[in-house]
């Protein structure tokens, strides 16, 4: 997981540690529970969520959670990553990348890995 950092109007940075994310895996779902909530349209995916809190503090998740294919991450599919931003002057931002390969998820985890350790 990367170290997540939030700019306030003093470009004070606040970094996020990994024991401060509340993590939930994909364990407990059964194959039967994914099948039937792809066949509802509404799939899992494991999604992390930050968010800044009125305090000042941030507050991250990553867990299994049910999307509509409306949705702007519902339709990511298989390795394809993406990221949805919801800000105040731009409501929905989207980027995605299809299918990043080996190099990329490489070079992704070397610098997670770096950065948890300079802390």
């Amino acid at each position: 997981m990367r170290s997540c950092k939030r700019a306030d109007e003093h470009a004070a940075e606040t970094p996020l540690k990994p024991d401060e994310i509340s993590r939930e895996g994909i364990r407990d779902l059964s194959p039967g529970k994914v099948q039937a909530a792809r066949a509802e349209g509404k799939p899992f995916k494991l999604v992390a969520r930050a968010k800044l809190a009125g305090d000042g503090k941030l507050a991250a998740t990553v867990r299994p959670e049910q999307m509509l294919f409306s949705d702007p991450l519902g339709n990511v599919r298989g390795t394809s990553l993406a990221i949805h931003f919801e800000l105040d002057m731009l409501p929905g931002l989207t980027i995605i990348s299809h299918r990043p390969n080996l190099q990329s998820t490489a070079y992704g985890m070397l610098a997670d890995f770096i950065n948890a350790v300079r802390k």
